[in-house]
């Protein structure tokens, strides 16, 4: 959540800062300096300090996103064995310098541009797209941060945006490379090319027998039949039972009373929020406005517009802080409020419209009431059943002995692989789509209770494997004619190649690519001019490469892009493109040559800020948070 939160508030340099805070600090490293520390600051670069409360959400969150990569949990003391611990440092480092750079030039935030930051930010949404406090809080206490934590960073998030943005703007490659890429990219070869199908080998003799016996052995994994597994599954969701379950209107109508709340459209109203640079003033702007003074003067004075600080269709849960949405909703309309002290300063409010209140229509929300109450009901009773499964399967019952006094259906799979295929080749018609399953079928064996398992969407699963057959190769009497076909195939291929490598020669030799063909009763074909990244079922990539790796009238050969024939080629035309701006692929290159240069510029800047301002690091405290048998 914190990382989704950051990422909508980022432009595009703060979304290369990461990447280029944890580079740079990788290379040069950070000082391992243990003096001079207050007990909560885990870095500390010049006068900025970072409190371990954002060491930890950031760890956990970077923790978090490791563990759902690889698959599997992982604590905050094994994320150590992996540099997570690292990586962190260096980016909360990165982050100090910035700030402390940012600091000394004065660079700074107003609180009514960080306070509509967080207010656009779509994580703090609710149902109606607009901020709702409530997520706000939510959001909050899920990754362990206190509200004034998330301000101060967010503005200090903004800062250093500000920073990095005015550091890479401007940025320019150096001259000449556009049009040398531009170049590379865009020039165009056509050739001449004659293919090769297998056939023209000459027929190949059988192998004798000691050579196939030899090969039979070389690919036998080609003859051997995986190995397979049985089993039978049985499955329970709440929708198998849901049809036996009913819902009468009376506990409809108690469920419907029990929650109007949810049903009520609240009363909303529209609201205009003038942020203000402190207590005087908002006094000042209060008593002005409550006189009569027409509120675009005070819009002039504080350099907003009216759009800036209009709020439509505010409920009184959605508003950034309690003691501003108690204020809005005890004016009336048109009424002006004293100064309130807002979590980013002081605000005056007007409200502009009072929106009702409406109840809501239990028969506008009956069906879904009733789906909600049968889903739940369903669940219930398939978690009882779960239950009851488990204690006869404690008991020594077997899933055929359940599913025939459950009259629920038992399906039996015969004979797969471990990716869920037959030895004819298809999977089974009626092979369940559960995660993981065949990873369990072959990591268990025949007679072993298998834990049962959870469905995706509700419900569990039951799993006995019935019978294993071992990988074997088969017999070399069973599979005599494949091998020999196989073997002739790959034979062919070696012959094929070596017939393409003499006629290159031959090529680059003097003879003409005509003559060639006519040795061959085949066809000279011509190819249409052709980009590097170009591609088809004549021309493979290699052959592509080969092409434009090769001089003018010069000779070379790859596989063809499709099938078993090679492709003899010659470069009949090299086409290099004007270099000049005036056209838009060249302009798009010029674009990203230059943003590169502008990432290049962040990274040597927070290297250079790591020489300027001296970072320590508190690893004594880091090392105590991170022990094992804590959770970070």
């Amino acid at each position: 959540m914190l990382n989704k939160i950051r990422e909508n508030s980022g432009g595009l340099t703060a979304k290369i800062l990461i990447f280029f805070l944890v580079a740079a600090f990788a290379v040069w490293g950070i000082a391992d300096i243990f003096r001079g520390f207050s007990s909560d600051v885990v870095v500390t670069a010049g006068e900025t300090e970072i409190p371990v409360e954002r060491f930890n959400a950031e760890y956990r969150r970077r923790v978090a996103d490791f563990a759902e990569r690889i698959g599997q949990p992982i604590s905050a003391a094994e994320g150590r064995r992996y540099g997570i611990d690292r990586q962190v440092i260096a980016q909360l480092a990165g982050a100090a310098v910035l700030s402390e750079e940012a600091q000394d030039l004065g660079i700074a935030i107003p609180d009514a541009v960080v306070a509509a930051d967080i207010r656009a930010d779509q994580s703090f949404h609710g149902a109606f797209g607009k901020f709702d406090r409530q997520t706000f809080q939510l959001a909050l206490a899920q990754n362990q941060i206190s509200e004034k934590s998330f301000v101060n960073d967010r503005r200090e998030y903004m800062i250093r945006d500000q920073l990095l943005s005015t550091v890479a703007a401007g940025a320019i490659a150096p001259a000449g490379l556009a049009d040398a890429v531009y170049e590379y990219r865009y020039e165009r070869r056509s050739a001449r090319y004659l293919a090769l199908p297998p056939e023209l080998v000459s027929e190949i003799a059988d192998p004798n027998e000691e050579e196939l016996v030899a090969y039979h052995q070389q690919a036998a994994i080609r003859f051997t039949h995986r190995e397979t597994r049985s089993f039978v599954i049985l499955s329970l969701r709440p929708d198998d039972i849901s049809s036996t379950i009913a819902i009468s209107e009376d506990v409809l109508l108690q469920e419907f009373d029990s929650r109007r709340d949810e049903f009520d459209q609240l009363e909303t109203r529209d609201i205009v929020q003038l942020p203000i640079v402190d207590a005087e003033t908002a006094i000042d702007v209060s008593t002005r406005l409550k006189a009569g003074e027409e509120l675009g003067v005070i819009l002039d004075e504080i350099g907003l517009s009216l759009d800036d600080v209009s709020l439509k269709g505010a409920s009184i849960q959605n508003l950034l802080s309690a003691d501003i949405s108690n204020a809005v909703f005890a004016l009336a309309e048109g009424e002006v409020s004293d100064p309130i002290e807002g979590p980013l300063g002081p605000v005056v409010l007007i409200v502009t419209g009072i929106n009702a209140a409406v109840p809501g229509k239990f028969e506008d929300v009956r069906e879904n009431l009733r789906a909600e109450l049968l889903s739940t009901e369903s669940a219930d009773a398939v978690f009882d059943l779960y239950n009851s499964i488990e204690d006869e399967r404690a008991g020594g019952a077997t899933l055929q002995e359940l599913a025939a006094s459950l009259s629920i259906d038992l399906v039996e799979i015969s004979e797969v692989t471990s990716q869920g295929l037959t030895l004819a080749g298809p999977p089974p018609a009626n092979m369940p789509s559960i995660p993981d399953l065949l990873s369990e079928i072959f990591t268990n064996d025949v007679g072993l209770e298998i834990p049962a398992g959870e469905l995706e969407g509700d419900g569990y699963y039951w799993v006995e494997v019935t019978g294993v057959a071992p990988a074997q190769l088969r017999p070399l009497e069973e599979v005599r004619d494949d091998v020999v076909d196989l073997w002739k195939r790959e034979k062919r291929k070696v012959l094929l190649v070596e017939l393409a490598e003499a006629l290159v020669v031959r090529g680059n030799n003097g003879e003409t690519l005509d003559a060639i063909a006519n040795g061959y009763d085949r066809a000279v074909l011509t190819s249409p001019a052709m980009l590097r990244r170009f591609s088809n079922d004549t021309f493979s990539r290699i052959g592509i490469t080969n092409i434009f790796a090769t001089p003018l009238h010069g000779f070379t050969y790859a596989l063809a892009g499709f099938g078993d024939s090679l492709v003899l080629m010659q470069t009949a035309s090299i086409n290099i493109p004007a270099q000049g701006g005036g056209n838009d692929d060249l302009s798009e290159i010029e674009a990203t040559l230059n943003a590169s240069a502008g990432d290049d510029l962040v990274a040597s800047l927070v290297i250079a800020l790591q020489e300027k301002y001296q970072v320590e690091v508190n690893y004594g405290l880091i090392n105590q948070i991170l022990s094992p048998g804590t959770d970070g």
